[in-house]
């Protein structure tokens, strides 16, 4: 079977990768090269890497609503096309040119968390459950109908990292499932109840800045939710410091009369006030340094009574 397949990031390349092991890829569609790094130097996306790699061809398109791409598009003759987190919205003029249509992998339990970053707002809200489903793409976003869904569990501390790390591969084996049950007519997509739908949004600079005046689980939940990116930030001594990991603190610890923010050193632990308690920090990044434990943050800031991060 020939595949087209639209992807931008990490987690699209190693998609393409496993696709490849199975069935033909006749084309890739990825998001255009952008400026990287204090040089600006144009970066090409994970996906057209990994296309170049491996000899196939590669578009770049700014817009989807070319009607020469789209004549292109229909050349490969494709059965099927295959997105995974390209970025934009594909138009009925393309997700409609296979016999098969085109199927898109995304990281929620559909029609819950439809829309950008599932994965990390279902850490933020603190779910216990999130899954990845295989749907068709249709003019409505993540409103297709579900061709596979599977669910996973969250454990207390996992970050977003960790929860991608168990449902890419798990979601890169359902897309084969998907094209072949597609294909050989064994399985037949199923509509969303859209009376259930939720919805998140980007995740923005102003999302991820922590306020201590909420609870404990929540900033811990927070923390978890943006690791690896955009990582939650606060600050201390008027710069930026990156949170990178946390746990629920130790209520023994806690001082009622503090404001949120505050910060308490206990031995080479270090403590954050919260409205209900406190977080224990165990990584953080300041501004311009690599990341480092709370020991070395301890004893390389000289921490003092009253010191708080805001």
């Amino acid at each position: 079977m020939r595949i087209g397949f639209f992807g931008t990031p990490d987690i699209a390349s190693f998609c393409l990768e496993h696709l490849k092991k199975y069935f033909e890829i006749a084309f890739v569609i990825t998001s255009p090269d952008k400026p990287k790094g204090r040089g600006k130097h144009l970066s090409a996306p994970p996906v057209k890497e990994k296309a170049l790699e491996y000899g196939i061809p590669c578009f770049q398109p700014v817009t989807l609503k070319d009607p020469e791409l789209v004549h292109t598009l229909s050349l490969f003759e494709c059965n099927i096309f295959v997105v995974v987190a390209y970025g934009k919205l594909i138009p009925r003029s393309i997700f409609s040119i296979p016999p098969l249509q085109t199927i898109n992998l995304h990281p929620s339990l559909l029609p819950e968390y439809r829309g950008a970053a599932p994965v990390e707002w279902a850490l933020y809200n603190g779910e216990h459950e999130t899954g990845i489903t295989v749907q068709l793409i249709n003019e409505e976003l993540d409103a297709g109908d579900i061709v596979l869904q599977s669910s996973v569990t969250i454990a207390p501390n996992e970050t977003a990292q960790d929860v991608y790390e168990k449902i890419l591969p798990l979601g890169a084996d359902m897309l084969v499932k998907a094209i072949k049950g597609l294909h050989d007519g064994t399985i037949t997509p199923v509509p969303q109840d859209h009376t259930r739908a939720t919805y998140c949004g980007k995740i923005t600079s102003d999302t991820s800045h922590i306020n201590w005046n909420m609870p404990s689980l929540h900033i811990h939940n927070m923390v978890r939710a943006f690791n690896p990116k955009p990582v939650a930030w606060t600050t201390f001594r008027g710069k930026i410091i990156k949170i990178w990991k946390t746990f629920v603190g130790d209520s023994s610890i806690s001082n009622s009369t503090a404001k949120p923010g505050t910060l308490v050193v206990k031995g080479k632990r270090l403590y954050v006030c919260t409205a209900d308690g406190n977080v224990e920090v165990l990584s953080l990044q300041p501004e311009t340094k690599k990341p480092m434990d709370a020991a070395a943050f301890i004893n390389g800031y000289r921490l003092q009574e009253g010191d708080a991060f805001v």
